[in-house]
């Protein structure tokens, strides 16, 4: 292929990723905003950021194998035209909070159509020798996203309504929709191939959305209640008959016999484990920011872009490095930075120099950068052209897993360790907070241990094996 029509349909891949990771992170500043417009609880507005997540969680497999079937092109198009129409919809027709949270849904399954298929789009562009690379500067753009969600989204919010942050989107949906019908080639496969298993597919988004809805009202169920606890028990029951039901499928949603590759489960797994400890340090920082050294939010959002900038510089450096070397070096050293992050976070005290602070979150971010890039690359390099989109959308999975178990165990660590330290006497708020920080540190510590482990036992091998 040539070099400037890889880097076209690169472009491609990256409109996506802005424009998704975008309107995920510039929502959640305009959750009180919202809640006070529709008059209704901060709980309420809480579902325009789970549904955002729970959509892709259930959606990301069955859209990546339906573009193995039905074609890349096609689904690029469809999936550009559904999300900016959806957030062009959005501001003009929601006049209530659930008419909103049902355009915010479409908009979680364009993001499934899309981002289900960008990293698997990059392994096919690119050759082994460029793909971890590419994959590397790929990660650039979701960083971007996640960046200037808070930033951009926080001068629209200031200067515009709540509609402008729908509307930012729609541009870059535009030139990616644009790129994609003038550069990618058409890719469909022929007609006796066009079948996706309905009910495997609706099997596992029973199972997924149940662990996901489960983990993040946790913290309002408690984990002792009927309600989380049958969450769980359809988590367990739909995840079994899926399971089945792929083992007995003529042409599986999850072909199971990938994860017999060693390189592909073990990655999955580390991939989960990653993202777990990424989200942990995502969702405590800030309360540490605000509530312990007492910034006020602007001056802590500009604090906590110290990470995805990190992460921009180490991406592509990581994907360079596991072309070279293999997935184990740049991997095993992102996450030991990852790790030293747990352990230092530990010794956090009231009047921390705000400097050491950004010098640790620069540590997490530029441990995503080379870990995040390098297992990305594993996981597609193992598997064959035909299951490129399976294989893609089961990474996407795995990254949404991963940030709800974060959240989740982040969450319900953080308030369990605090009651447990409030019956201690002579400590006050902060001592309390902080000493609860240290404990849940701990356990995103011996998660990104587990995660070097897992890395360390993938074969070092960096060639396309499963056919």
């Amino acid at each position: 292929m040539k070099n400037k029509t890889k880097w076209w349909i690169f472009t491609i891949t990256s409109m996506a990723n802005f424009s998704m990771t975008f309107s995920l992170n510039s929502m959640n500043l305009a959750l009180p905003i919202l809640a006070d417009e529709f008059g209704v609880s901060q709980g309420d507005v809480s579902w325009l950021t789970l549904v955002y997540s729970l959509i892709p969680c259930c959606m990301l497999l069955i859209c990546g194998k339906m573009a193995d079937l039905h074609g890349y092109k096609r689904q690029y198009k469809a999936g550009f035209i559904f999300f900016a129409l959806a957030s062009m919809l959005a501001p003009i027709l929601s006049h209530n909070l659930v008419t909103l949270i049902g355009f915010r849904a479409l908009q979680g399954l364009g993001y499934s159509m899309l981002i289900s298929i960008t990293q698997a789009t990059i392994s096919r562009t690119f050759d082994d020798e460029e793909r971890g690379k590419a994959l590397g500067i790929n990660s650039v753009f979701v960083s971007v996203g996640f960046a200037s969600g808070p930033t951009i989204g926080g001068f629209l919010l200031l200067h515009f309504s709540w509609h402008s942050i729908f509307y930012v989107s729609i541009p870059f949906c535009l030139i990616g929709l644009i790129a994609t019908i003038f550069v990618m080639q058409e890719d469909t496969v022929s007609e006796g191939q066009l079948r996706l298993d309905w009910l495997g597919g609706m099997l596992f988004a029973v199972s997924i959305g149940a662990l996901a809805v489960g983990l993040n009202f946790s913290d309002d169920w408690g984990i002792k209640s009927p309600e989380f606890f049958s969450c769980i028990a359809s988590f367990i029951l739909a995840g079994g008959l899926f399971i089945w039901r792929e083992s007995a499928a003529q042409v599986p949603l999850m072909p199971l016999h990938l994860f017999k590759n060693k390189t592909f489960s073990l990655a999955n797994t580390t991939c989960i484990l990653s993202y777990m400890t990424q989200q942990l340090t995502a969702y405590l920082f800030p309360f540490f920011l605000i509530n312990i050294l007492d910034l006020n939010t602007d001056k802590a959002g500009l604090v906590l872009l110290a990470s995805p900038i990190a992460m921009m510089i180490t991406s592509p450096l990581g994907g360079s490095f596991s072309d070279k070397y293999g997935t184990r070096p740049p991997a095993i050293a992102g996450l030991i930075l990852i790790a030293l992050n747990c352990i230092l976070v530990g010794f956090f005290k009231e009047n921390m120099n705000l400097l050491l602070v950004i010098l640790v979150l620069v540590m997490v971010g530029a441990g995503n950068g080379l870990s995040a890039s390098a297992i990305n690359s594993s996981i597609l390099g193992s598997v064959s052209r035909d299951f490129s989109g399976v294989a893609s959308g089961m990474l996407a999975t795995m990254r949404n897993i991963g940030n709800t178990f974060g959240t989740a165990i982040g969450s319900v660590m953080l308030i369990t360790r605090q009651i447990h330290y409030a019956s201690n006497i002579g400590l006050d708020e902060k001592e309390i907070y902080l000493y609860a920080q240290r404990d849940t540190f701990l356990i995103g510590f011996v998660i990104s241990v587990l995660a070097i482990f897992l890395i360390i036992n993938i074969p070092h091998q960096r060639k396309r094996t499963i056919s």
